[in-house]
């Protein structure tokens, strides 16, 4: 009883879990490969959401110049890909990173257009974050300053888990047909060869096969 009653009291805090309703801020850093100065990664902008509940998010990002545009087109001409590498935190401190990658030339084509999603479960927890290139063909445009600005679209992706099983109540009532038959008030109404078959089956086996060894003597043989 005690083992079962641990089963339930664990099951039922699964249960609880995976239906709370989270809310808290979130936070996405997001690096780059381009005109680093010698790093592998380097700063490109942040994402701050002040609630994971409403979704909307205040992105500040910077803006690319001649020397970042120099970097994709040369990883274009290689059919490359342009990487990022986003750092998200939490409510709870925890930080989590996640990368990604676009075509350097899809990147130039679309005018340094993206769209990032960010995939959340019920409990507040960000399981991935990905870029893409934004649909459709923009030109690149510099400001006259020759920079050019990044056009980025953020959403948030919720993600509904599946159904957890009524587990407690499975084992409660395991538990309860168990004591049953142990006091003997849970009767069988099964069949005959439904309680038995597996008796029975063996037999017929066994018979089967004394029946194939052992043939009939054919008639005599003539002299």
């Amino acid at each position: 009883m005690k083992a079962t009653s641990a089963l339930i009291y664990f099951f039922g805090l699964l249960h609880l879990s995976v239906c709370i309703d989270f809310d808290g801020w979130l936070n996405i850093k997001i690096l780059h490969t381009l005109n680093c100065k010698g790093e592998q990664y380097c700063s490109r902008g942040n994402i701050a959401l002040k609630s994971i509940r409403s979704g909307t998010s205040v992105i500040d990002q910077i803006h690319f110049n001649k020397q970042h545009i120099e970097d994709l087109k040369k990883l274009a001409e290689v059919d490359g890909f342009y990487s990022i590498k986003s750092l998200v935190t939490s409510a709870d401190n925890k930080e989590t990173e996640f990368l990604s990658s676009v075509k350097a030339q899809a990147f130039l084509d679309n005018g340094l257009s993206d769209v990032i999603n960010a995939w959340i479960l019920p409990n507040g927890a960000v399981i991935a974050v990905n870029f893409q290139v934004a649909n459709g063909t923009q030109p690149l445009v510099h400001n006259g300053q020759h920079e050019y600005k990044l056009k980025s679209n953020f959403y948030l992706r919720h993600i509904d888990q599946a159904p957890v099983p009524d587990t407690a109540s499975y084992i409660q009532k395991l538990e309860r047909e168990r004591e049953a038959r142990e006091k003997g008030e849970l009767k069988d109404n099964r069949s005959f060869l439904a309680k038995y078959w597996m008796y029975i089956v063996p037999i017929a086996i066994f018979v089967m096969i004394s029946g194939a060894s052992n043939p009939e003597a054919g008639p005599p043989a003539a002299r």
